[in-house]
């Protein structure tokens, strides 16, 4: 299938690249030309014909051949030999998609100047959901029976990338926790809203709902995000019934932490109650996160070290029982576990977090009043669900031992079972543009209850008139971002609508690039073995298309100082620096870097102790591969493979360094 929804290593599907771009155009053109077709032309041919315009259209050309002379510096991310990063080709709908919705629609903010682009971003997140198993997708209108009640549709949008959509669901689960001590602090100090203490809540170690007013903090800020939207929609019941001068009281005497910011709101807090006063909640996350989380945890306000990190087992997996026991560390200190972060595809190595451990971590732990937010950080991985197999309602099918279809094996049992869990996560990221093969920026956030996008709507949610919105009207009032373009969902839409997101669609693509690196692996595995000058040692066994690994002299390195050099040499061989031209660079490899003290114990079976014990073991450069090109499959299976091929230059490059 990819040979026909790729323009191709070779630019063999040009022509009908061209093509289709060309329809687009002449489409376009003809829809300006036709909207009142009486209003007068504004380039007419003698403007043509002046100097200005020429020597303006010169310059244009000058330029951009220039530009395109400079751009073939960079990566040729199409080509089968970058296996360097987490981005490939876009497919022919993906381009041709953004070149429309280009030309028709640059702000896809709002569904009254952009309709048909706001949509087909709908279209897109419905199916995003399906793929990992949320709920439908909110309805552009809400049907009537549906208003103030709680109803099961997820919520999501596109934005620019991964780190603003895990900034994101930090904001939402910031302010959704948050959400009942602020109503508690109102209760307490504004007489006209004494009556929210009898409100029913949901504490999370009781069997039954009680009084607000009866919960101390610790019970507040450890309501599950169902109990909390549960107690919004029954304040927004109530405000309802009292009419639209005391909805608009509570929205502005609510305060809340999106008022006062969080120092704000705490101090505040604790002094209306200063026996039973909150602290700043924590996020916990397994020491493999992106640097991005600390980006988020700082623009919200809760502050870098609020980002605990909880260390990794042998397959740079979050350790679930250090999970569990930081929670209850946090709880005896009187700190609240606002989110648990599980990321399906890390940024370095691409593994996949026990995603259904930690949802029973999460069960487990609600005996003991503690509960949190569990996010999926999937901008990486979330596709690896079109591998799985589905059920007749589209469903990824449980993992099944004596199933004879469970994903071909190409899926770790656990990894299964950690995709199938990410339906039960409260919000999760989606990086379309890396694994997705649309171009950038595509980033996605998914929520699995639409009602959480009213902790951070920038219009009073509980006012008659916003309660008929879906997915349409003003979406700028729920999302982080204020203008958006409207190309990459007519980019996104198109692609799943050509590639659907199943097995038999954009799952082919994906298990192709599992295939290879399957084979890559092997033939490292062969060519690096016992008689080798050089041996392959990965720090983990994949997850899914990415590999890190060193190349350890069979002399022994001698020391961490001398192995990094090694491997920077070995590297500079197969990188891109962005000065050079690369037609002689065979292949593209990235690198990466990884801190002695977060996994000694891999890198002791990786390197050896000794290796560790020098005094300058502070951190370990590894050689960093992911396949994200479907062609490769094929390219491995030929003779030559592409696993001969790079293994062979490997060698080469070893020789050189140790001869």
């Amino acid at each position: 299938m990819q040979k026909a929804v790729f323009l191709g290593p070779k630019g063999e599907n040009a022509a009908e690249l061209e093509r289709l771009l060309l329809d687009v155009l002449h489409d376009h053109v003809f829809w300006r030309r036709n909207y009142h077709p009486a209003d007068p032309r504004m380039i007419d041919e003698r403007d043509r014909r002046t100097e200005a315009y020429a020597d303006a259209a010169g310059r244009l050309r000058d330029e951009l051949f220039r530009i395109l002379a400079e751009l073939k510096r960079g990566a040729p991310l199409y080509s089968p030999r970058q296996i360097a990063h987490m981005v490939s080709d876009p497919t022919l709908p993906a381009i041709v998609g953004y070149f429309a919705g280009l030309l028709y629609n640059q702000n896809n903010v709002v569904a009254e100047a952009a309709p048909e682009t706001v949509r087909k971003e709908r279209a897109f997140i419905g199916a995003l959901a399906r793929m990992v198993g949320y709920p439908d997708v909110l309805p552009e209108r809400l049907p009537a029976d549906a208003r103030g009640a709680r109803t099961a549709f997820s919520w999501g949008h596109l934005c620019a990338g991964g780190t603003l959509a895990n900034m994101e669901a930090l904001w939402v689960a910031r302010n959704v926790r948050m959400y009942a001590p602020a109503v508690r602090l109102l209760a307490a100090t504004d007489r006209r809203f004494a009556h929210l203490d009898d409100i029913e809540v949901a504490p999370t170690r009781a069997a039954g709902a009680g009084r607000l007013g009866d919960l101390g903090t610790g019970e507040l800020l450890n309501l599950t995000p169902e109990a909390a939207t549960e107690l919004h929609l029954r304040i927004r019941s109530r405000l309802r019934d009292a009419g639209h001068a005391e909805a608009e009281a509570f929205e502005h005497a609510l305060p809340s932490v999106r008022k006062a910011g969080l120092a704000g709101m705490l101090g505040a807090y604790n002094a209306a109650f200063p026996r039973d006063p909150a602290r700043p909640p924590v996020v916990l996350v397994s020491r493999a996160a992106h640097y991005g989380w600390a980006k988020a945890m700082d623009v919200v306000g809760l502050g870098v070290r609020a980002l605990r990190t909880v260390p990794v087992d042998r397959r740079v997996r979050i350790d679930v029982d250090a999970l569990a026991e930081a929670a209850r560390d946090c709880a005896r200190r009187g700190e609240s576990v606002m989110m648990v972060i599980g990321i399906a595809g890390t940024t370095e190595e691409g593994s996949v977090d026990p995603l259904h451990r930690v949802q029973a971590v999460r069960d487990d732990l609600a005996g003991d009043g503690i509960a949190f937010w569990h996010h999926c950080d999937a901008a990486f991985g979330a596709y690896l669900a079109t591998v799985l197999p589905r059920d007749d309602a589209g469903r990824a099918r449980p993992y099944d031992a004596g199933a004879a279809a469970h994903a071909d094996d190409l899926i770790d049992p656990d990894v299964h079972r950690a995709l199938v869990a990410m339906a039960a996560t409260d919000s999760i990221t989606i990086d379309p543009h890396k694994m997705g093969y649309v171009p950038y920026p595509a980033g996605a956030i998914l929520f699995r209850d639409y009602h959480v996008r009213d902790a951070v709507s920038f219009a009073a949610p509980y006012l008659p008139e916003d309660e008929s919105d879906g997915f349409s009207g003003f979406l700028g009032r729920w999302t982080l971002e204020g203008s958006r373009p409207g190309a990459p969902a007519v980019s996104a839409y198109l692609s799943q609508a050509v590639v659907p997101l199943d097995q038999s669609g954009h799952g082919a693509l994906v298990r192709d690039c599992l295939h290879a690196l399957r084979s890559v692996v092997r033939t490292l595995r062969e060519r690096f073995g016992a008689d080798a000058p050089a041996r392959f040692v990965p720090l983990t066994e994949p997850d899914s298309v990415g590999l890190c690994f060193a190349l350890v002299p069979r002399a022994g390195a001698g020391s961490l100082a001398a192995l990094n050099a090694f491997t920077r040499r070995v590297w500079q061989q197969v990188a891109v620096d962005g000065r050079d031209e690369l037609g002689h660079y065979p292949f593209i490899l990235s690198k990466t870097e990884i801190d002695v003290g977060d996994y000694r114990e891999h890198l002791a079976d990786m390197l050896g102790g000794d290796v560790l014990a020098s005094p300058d073991a502070a951190s370990v450069m590894l050689l960093r591969v992911f396949v994200t090109n479907p062609f490769l499959r094929e390219w491995t299976e030929r003779d030559p493979g592409f696993s001969d091929l790079i293994c062979d230059h490997l060698e080469s490059v070893v020789a050189g360094l140790m001869g």
